[in-house]
């Protein structure tokens, strides 16, 4: 079951953030826009109303908890048009308990940003006062764990940086015993999008996550109860595909300034810079229609394997990997349809080591838990 199997809308709801991260790699600093809603009500009618669509899933190029309001009215539009629908939110975690409570108790899925050790945590996230973020993580953390009535799981995404790589069991061990969690995706820091001053890119040796990773993702395997531990890099290795990602599809991501883009580094569609070949519909307010620029649409879903270069496809992951994450490689390569070498070799590592792991234990279900 390939991670473009998950067939989701994701509402990218607001540039506001809480958090002043030094290594985000959106737009820092922008002017503050929300997601308007007609757009959001159209997208869903268009989508989920056909019945193409059972997931939603809340992001931001900020903090989607700091557009509670925004939030809940989709999702409770979303459950109207389908009750099954399943919801999850990628969230840094920096929120009261009131919202924790309605999170805990609606959403099916709660991605929290922390990475991994707190120590660790604070060197890149941290508040606009420069103050950690661990401690505000933490307190959500506790409260949602400790809810009685919880419906959501709860997982850790981390960022694997410099000050973490070689401390993943420890991260495994610190966030199971203290709360229990057993859901982690960490993915390698990969250069921002934004060209800012102020943004704090510091890169890792893959070779180094190649191995700290199977290490960890072992330990994590070997551990009773099963914890769940995978990355950016493993995401397909739970079934073959052509396609690497939902981007590929392509699936809505929805901007805060009225465009559909494939990924949700393609944070805006004006001034979309680099990440233009991933803008491919815009929202005709007047009209309240979507418009769809077709001949995007058609190079986009011309990313698949049987189209890479050679090398990825007489790779030995080819068919688990079908051309790592378009949005990284569009970002650092400047195309759609290049190899971003930078990972390959860390990949066809960990797919040597672990890759015959993953039907023995999942069979043809699958992952239970889809990358965030």
């Amino acid at each position: 079951m390939p991670n473009c199997d998950k067939k989701t809308i994701s509402f990218l709801l607001t540039t506001r953030c809480n958090l002043n991260c030094t290594y985000c790699y959106g737009s820092r600093n922008a002017e503050y826009r929300t997601l308007g809603w007609n757009f959001a009500k159209r997208v869903m009618d268009d989508y989920i109303g056909a019945g193409t669509l059972g997931h939603i899933r809340f992001f931001a190029d900020g903090e989607p908890t700091t557009e509670m309001d925004l939030l809940k009215k989709i999702f409770k539009y979303a459950k109207k048009t389908n009750n099954e629908i399943i919801a999850e939110i990628q969230t840094n975690g920096v929120f009261n308990t009131k919202t924790a409570d309605w999170l805990g108790k609606n959403l099916d899925y709660i991605y929290i940003s922390a990475d991994l050790l707190p120590n660790d945590n604070d060197k890149y996230r941290l508040t606009p006062e420069g103050k950690p973020s661990s401690p505000y993580i933490e307190k959500s953390l506790k409260y949602l764990c400790d809810m009685p009535e919880r419906k959501a799981k709860v997982g850790i995404r981390a960022t694997i940086t410099k000050y973490n790589i070689n401390r993943q069991k420890e991260g495994i061990d610190y966030y199971y015993k203290n709360y229990g969690i057993d859901v982690f995706w960490v993915d390698p820091i990969f250069p921002p999008i934004a060209n800012t001053d102020n943004t704090m890119y510091e890169e890792i040796d893959m070779k180094e996550f190649a191995y700290t990773f199977v290490d960890a993702h072992n330990y994590a395997w070997a551990h009773e109860p099963f914890i769940f531990y995978e990355s950016n890099l493993t995401t397909n290795f739970d079934g073959k595909t052509d396609k690497a990602c939902r981007a590929c599809i392509p699936l809505p991501h929805l901007t805060v300034d009225g465009y559909i883009s494939a990924c949700e580094m393609a944070t805006h569609g004006e001034n979309a810079g680099k990440m233009d070949a991933m803008i491919y519909a815009k929202y005709d307010v007047d009209k309240d229609l979507i418009i769809y620029d077709e001949k995007k649409l058609t190079t986009i879903k011309k990313r698949t394997l049987s189209n890479m270069p050679t090398e990825c496809r007489d790779c030995v992951a080819a068919n688990n990997c079908a051309g790592y994450c378009l949005g990284e490689s569009l970002n650092e390569t400047g195309s759609l349809f290049a190899v971003k070498t930078r990972v390959c070799w860390a990949l066809r590592y960990i797919y040597k080591e672990i890759g015959h792991l993953y039907k023995e234990k999942f069979g043809s279900r699958g992952f239970p838990y889809k990358h965030p």
